[in-house]
């Protein structure tokens, strides 16, 4: 899946790298992993810098690259790193994309926090509990509440868990 993710960026395919983080993010609701959980914010913030007309000017293309040479080595280790290794390439992937914001910063939040609050926000609301999304993602539960509480994010999930899932999920979490 990473490399589609890398492959959607490097065609500068917003529409694919969309589609990918919803396959990402139901995966990651399964499997509740943290390189999952990862690979879901950054395909998402990968897909925010591709919408972006300005990102896509050469004054940006030597930070385009350095995120995917980041990219490329994560795929290289996905399967095979551990945890802590992984974290280290994760961050390395957030320094690459703070790097090409620092040029024009035009947001509140950068990119990356940006995305993890949308994927924490969004786990939250199709049952994964609050502690959990906020352990992933080491942002304030609080956050999480006032990022989904502004965007109506409720309103807009189609598919809800039933109990019977909520429960699986919560077991899954439990038992490792």
């Amino acid at each position: 899946m990473a490399a589609k993710v890398l492959s959607g960026f490097r065609k500068r395919d917003q529409r694919l790298l969309r589609k990918l983080n919803d396959d990402i993010l139901k995966r990651t609701a399964m499997h509740c992993n943290l390189a999952c959980f990862n690979l879901a914010v950054f395909s998402y913030v990968l897909s925010k810098i591709v919408s972006k007309p300005r990102f896509l000017h050469a004054e940006y293309k030597s930070g385009l690259i350095g995120i995917e040479r980041v990219f490329e080595r994560l795929i290289d280790r996905l399967d095979s790193a551990n945890e802590a290794e992984l974290t280290q390439i994760f961050s390395e992937l957030e320094t690459a994309i703070a790097h090409l914001e620092a040029k024009d910063p035009r947001f509140v939040v950068d990119l990356v926090t940006k995305g993890k609050l949308k994927m924490a926000a969004t786990f939250y609301a199709q049952g994964m509990s609050l502690g959990v999304a906020a352990e992933m993602t080491g942002l304030e539960k609080q956050e999480i509440l006032d990022y989904a509480g502004e965007t109506m994010m409720f309103d807009r999930l189609q598919a809800e868990k039933t109990i019977n899932e909520r429960i699986k999920t919560a077991r899954k979490l439990l038992n490792g």
